[in-house]
């Protein structure tokens, strides 16, 4: 039985190192979501203050040349609005995956901590038998000869 206990106790042991690593990736792949959030922000806040010039500069008059300008970059913001927001899914994507597979190892984790536990409980339990199979030996011997 202590063979089983052992190997109870390298396989979580195993699964605890691959846990502390994971929990360690999904840290930085948090932190990557949260800087492709806060740029995607910065994007559309960018967008938002730039769309008011230019109305303000629509409304005031604008020359044809600085309205294609206008255009051509409010394009080229929007490219990048999409391309960070798919950064943006692309990293929620990566931490769901991570956060599934932590939850899998805590699980399994527990799990070679139940079985390890319950395997102790078995043993403690062969032993009282084998002590009370001594003891009641012990007794039944003394009773012969007393």
């Amino acid at each position: 039985m202590t063979d089983t206990h052992s190997r109870w106790n390298l396989l979580a042991d195993v699964v605890g190192r691959s846990l502390d690593e994971s929990t360690r990736v999904l840290g930085r792949l948090t932190q990557r979501r949260e800087e492709a959030s806060r740029k995607l922000q910065t994007l559309l806040d960018y967008r938002g203050a730039y769309r008011g010039q230019r109305e303000d500069a629509q409304r005031s008059g604008i020359t044809a040349d600085r309205l294609r300008n206008h255009q051509s970059f409010a394009a080229t913001l929007e490219r990048a609005i999409e391309e960070q927001s798919d950064r943006l899914t692309e990293a929620q994507n990566l931490v769901t995956v991570c956060e599934a597979e932590v939850a899998e190892l805590q699980r399994k984790l527990h799990s070679y901590g139940v079985l390890r536990e319950r395997e102790a409980v078995v043993r403690r339990t062969h032993a009282r038998r084998v002590e009370q199979g001594h003891d009641d030996e012990l007794a039944s011997r003394m009773r012969a000869v007393g």
